[in-house]
């Protein structure tokens, strides 16, 4: 049983496109309660490994927001409240679910963006330059 929500940002590149960096954003500027139960990675198809994500996960469109394997959020860019329901939902725990929901009037931190998405490594492994 897993003790963290599994969080995937499928995206062209959240560095150079502005729909796929306010979604690695809507998952860095969770709140650090909430950061401590999830873990979540970006995944560019500008580089064979996020293909592959892309291709594993069946994804359709660019950017979206996959929780536990599920296509979650689809060129939708999530209000918190969202993000917190589905990702209750989606907990492996109803303790988890109901300490995630616990949190649903927090709001995101924005003022942590730039530590969150460089703790996430936002834009780190979306070019491969020969």
């Amino acid at each position: 049983m897993a003790d963290k929500i599994r969080i995937d940002v499928l995206t062209l590149d959240s560095v150079q496109c502005a729909a796929c960096g306010y979604m690695m954003e809507s998952i860095a500027a969770m709140p650090q309660e909430i950061q401590e139960l999830i873990e979540y990675q970006e995944w560019s198809i500008k580089n064979k490994d996020g293909i592959g994500k892309f291709l594993e996960l069946k994804g359709k469109v660019l950017p979206t927001i996959c929780i536990e394997r599920d296509l979650v959020f689809e060129s939708i860019i999530p209000q918190y409240e969202e993000l917190i329901d589905e990702m209750a939902q989606r907990a492996p725990t109803p303790a988890m679910a109901e300490k995630i929901r616990s949190l649903r009037d927090k709001g995101f931190e924005f003022d942590k963006i730039q530590e969150n998405l460089q703790k996430a490594g936002a834009g780190l492994k979306t070019r491969t330059d020969s």
